[in-house]
């Protein structure tokens, strides 16, 4: 599983979820009343933010594509497992299981398993 950095996606435009701690820290310099202040507080909330992402928790950029039931994954394919945001995944092989479900190993050697119709966004990973 790879961590993601939480884009906020319209259609196909990406949003960088850095935009939320620099608009906190912008809204952090209001009780000083000072005009210009919250343009270096958004700078250092996104600076922060960008420290994190690369060093202390690094995550990458994914794209979501489309919807698709997790029946119809391959083995090589990345999918989000938890909904339309949150971690990647990366298909090492499925199986159906006698009951009915799905079992699908990913690469890493984590193992999920899943109603086969169950939907998952397929994701593009960028970096």
């Amino acid at each position: 599983m790879v961590r993601t950095t939480g884009w906020l996606q319209i259609g196909r435009l990406p949003i960088s979820s850095g935009v939320w701690p620099a608009l906190a820290c912008s809204l952090l310099a209001l009780p000083f009343n000072v005009p210009w202040l919250p343009f270096p507080f958004a700078a250092a909330g996104f600076a922060v933010w960008k420290l994190w992402i690369l060093y202390v928790q690094p995550s990458s950029r994914a794209v979501n594509l489309d919807s698709t039931a997790v029946s119809a994954l391959a083995p090589g394919e990345w999918f989000r497992p938890y909904g339309s945001i949150g971690p990647a995944a990366e298909v090492a092989a499925t199986r159906l299981e006698p009951d009915g479900w799905l079992h699908i190993a990913l690469t890493g050697g984590r193992e999920l398993t899943l109603a086969p119709e169950y939907r998952v966004r397929r994701v593009r990973l960028r970096s």
